[in-house]
């Protein structure tokens, strides 16, 4: 009953995804993240819904992501927010705009109120994308420290361009830059799946690859894994 609930408030929830016009999807420059700890899911949601649709806010049509996280071996961190800019003009305006927003100080009181608590943030930028992640609302994200950066880009988009031809290859793979945020984290790769147990299909399967045994080989002790997770995006608002 309780799962029921949750998939009717976000689903009755009045955000607008926007129709696309264009064929090609047309990925951000810069990601700003926000993992953080929400013990009331549908309280955090309708908080920063209810942000996006100020209509100062809405009005500047952002690219934005809530997004549960699970399986990823840490209790402190059960979802994020993304905003995703085509720009550094565009960041700029949204630091803006935030910093100066009654709206954001509203949704500020009301996640404290739900019990969200921030775990970490950062920025990050996509060095390959491959495939169209839109309506995929599945993902798997492998976080790394990366030691040769050259080495393993080559070695990921060798690989990523070839996973495709799987039969649980996913819709997208992207591989980001982590700008800010330290710690011993440089780089993570996600991969994106149309439901859950298309993201299953492939932990299952992706191991045993030509693919990803060429990767291995060719990337070497260039990273040592970090950390792995699971994510759903539950709200999204002008996907690109």
């Amino acid at each position: 009953m309780k799962k029921n609930i949750l998939t009717i408030i976000f689903l009755s929830s009045t955000f607008v995804l926007m129709a696309d016009d264009h064929t090609e999807p047309n990925y951000s420059k810069f990601q700003a993240n926000y993992f953080f700890n929400c013990p009331n899911e549908p309280a955090c949601g309708a908080a920063f819904d209810k942000m996006m649709n100020n209509p100062d806010i809405k009005e500047q049509n952002f690219e934005a992501a809530l997004s549960r996280i699970t399986l990823q071996g840490n209790t402190n961190i059960t979802h994020s927010i993304n905003f995703y800019y085509k720009s550094a003009e565009r960041f700029e305006a949204a630091e803006k705009l935030f910093s100066s927003s009654p709206a954001f100080g509203v949704f500020s009181q009301e996640m404290a109120a739900a019990g969200a608590e921030p775990y970490y943030n950062n920025l990050t930028s996509y060095l390959i994308t491959e495939g169209d992640g839109r309506g995929a609302n599945y993902g798997v994200t492998f976080v790394s420290d990366v030691n040769d950066p050259v080495v393993y880009f080559n070695a990921f988009k060798k690989m990523s361009s070839k996973m495709f031809k799987e039969s649980f290859g996913g819709e997208a793979y992207l591989l980001r830059q982590q700008l800010t945020g330290g710690g011993n984290v440089t780089h993570s790769v996600s991969v994106y799946f149309d439901s859950s147990s298309g993201a299953l299909d492939f932990l299952a399967n992706y191991i045993n690859t030509p693919q990803f045994g060429e990767f291995i080989e060719e990337a070497g002790d260039t990273f040592t894994p970090v950390r792995t997770y699971m994510e759903q995006a539950l709200l999204q608002y002008n996907p690109d």
